[in-house]
């Protein structure tokens, strides 16, 4: 497989990514950084590193609103497309 073939399949597959599932991969990102800011805390804490504190503590409240953010959205996006999904089965059988 050569480069322009790897990215038209790429592409592809991107384009059949639903939102519902886009939004649930930004939750797992998003969990993912809010433990490495936790970790940071922790370690600056420990080592006294102030200025490194101080920063990671503005990081944690711009990182938490915006999982908060995010966790609405999935919410949102899965009590809108449950309903579709169970018509559709509806209409397949």
């Amino acid at each position: 497989m050569n480069l322009k073939e790897f990215f038209y399949k790429w592409s592809e597959g991107i384009q059949k990514i639903t939102p519902l599932q886009l939004t649930f991969q930004q939750i797992i990102g998003q969990i993912i950084i809010l433990c490495g800011i936790v970790v940071g805390l922790i370690t600056s804490f420990i080592y006294k590193q102030w200025w490194i504190f101080t920063i990671l503590i503005g990081s944690i409240i711009v990182t938490g609103t915006s999982f908060i953010g995010v966790l609405q959205k999935y919410s949102i996006l899965k009590k809108f497309l449950l309903p579709i999904q169970d018509t559709k089965e509806v209409e397949n059988v």
